[in-house]
């Protein structure tokens, strides 16, 4: 019934995302979004970006920011600042702390994603929610965390991009961070690119001033100049 309402274009595109998942030839890249589909009781609260920004404005100067406040701050300027002031440790104990992922659970979503057909799965986000539901609906996918192991992993994966909880180091968030990924991790960035050219790539998570979505877009930005196919950017809204 959702599909008979779609335009005649949007159904095109999904009928194309199918025909790639059928024969293994389509890759999903997840962002911080999908993560608010995960179970948790009523006192969890997961930051988004703009969260993120709020708490590490108030650590480092010791009040509630107004919007004006942040309206010149990114996360990842913030971040970088906090860094340098309380040191690398204390970030990363404030970013764990805001992404409780201990106590939140995959939710039907995340099960609902992962028994498609995807030859890998990339993510951005820290939390352990894509694991742990190709555990609970006993699908296997190679988990990697590092770009040591990258090469010598075979697909399906779970790629995890940008650290990993518990203790998975550095989660990407400084500006440094972000300005030298490329050099540090041309691993993970290759990989990317090469799912570009080979296969059809959904992104689902991100909006689309998501800073990790624009991030990598930048990165990515000469191949896809080249790309015969077209990438996927999926809005999902859990009340949909």
């Amino acid at each position: 019934e959702t599909k008979k309402s779609l335009s005649s274009s949007m159904r095109m595109k999904l009928d194309n995302i199918g025909n790639n998942l059928a024969y293994g030839k389509a890759s999903v890249m997840v962002g911080a979004g999908f993560t608010k589909n995960a179970e948790m009781d009523e006192t969890v609260s997961i930051k988004d970006w703009t969260g993120l920004a709020e708490v590490f404005f108030e650590k480092l100067y010791s009040k509630k920011p107004s919007d004006k406040d942040l309206a010149f701050q990114t996360p990842m300027r913030l971040a970088s600042l906090i860094a340098t002031s309380f040191g690398r440790q204390e970030l990363d104990r404030m970013i764990y702390k805001a992404l409780p992922d201990e106590r939140i659970t995959p939710g039907k979503a995340h099960k609902l994603l992962l028994k498609l057909n995807w030859k890998d799965i990339f993510t951005t986000n820290y939390d352990r929610l894509l694991e742990d539901t190709a555990s609970k609906i006993y699908k296997f996918y190679n988990v990697v965390t590092n770009k040591e192991t990258l090469l010598y992993t075979e697909s399906p994966r779970i790629i995890k991009l940008h650290g990993s909880f518990p203790d998975i180091h550095p989660f990407i968030m400084t500006e440094e961070d972000y300005r030298t990924y490329p050099q540090k991790y041309p691993e993970f960035v290759n990989t990317i690119r090469q799912a570009l050219i080979e296969r059809v790539l959904c992104l689902i998570g991100f909006s689309g001033n998501d800073p990790n979505f624009l991030a990598w877009i930048g990165w990515l930005r000469d191949v896809m100049k080249n790309l015969s196919h077209p990438i996927y950017l999926i809005t999902y809204n859990k009340d949909f």
